[in-house]
């Protein structure tokens, strides 16, 4: 699966929500859930300083958060993966997971060996590193 997430396809993403979560209706995300992961996941590629232009081949995962520590079993919930693309973001796979108590959930970002190279000298940009004696 590979459905460019803009608002022609959302027949297409709530098809692959409600294929992923069968009859199950707590504790699950919804296809609103991969627009707003995708908004937030491009802020957080903005805030890295990553150009438009090198945005391409980033992947974003995101789990809901765990139940509460005094819940003893795991909790079926939802779960997204999506990759950017040259134009934008793309769903590729939305499925079921088991997750435990205190799972802190969210989105993950991972990101090219290119992209690191541009975070990291963003984040070194006007430092000078002094060598140990």
């Amino acid at each position: 699966m590979k459905i460019a997430i803009i608002e022609q396809n959302r027949d297409k993403i709530e098809a692959a929500f409600e294929a992923a979560n069968g009859k199950a209706r707590a504790n699950t995300l919804r296809a609103y859930a991969a627009y707003e992961v995708a908004k937030e996941a491009e802020r957080l590629l903005e805030a890295r300083g990553i150009p438009k232009s090198h945005r391409k081949g980033a992947e974003a995962f995101y789990t809901p958060c765990g139940p509460a520590k005094a819940y003893r079993y795991s909790m079926t919930t939802t779960s997204i993966r999506m990759e950017r693309g040259a134009a934008g973001w793309h769903l590729v796979d939305v499925n079921r997971v088991g997750i435990w108590a205190g799972h802190s959930g969210g989105t993950q970002l991972i990101v090219t060996e290119k992209q690191a190279e541009i975070i990291t000298k963003a984040a070194l940009s006007g430092l000078h590193v002094k060598k140990a004696a």
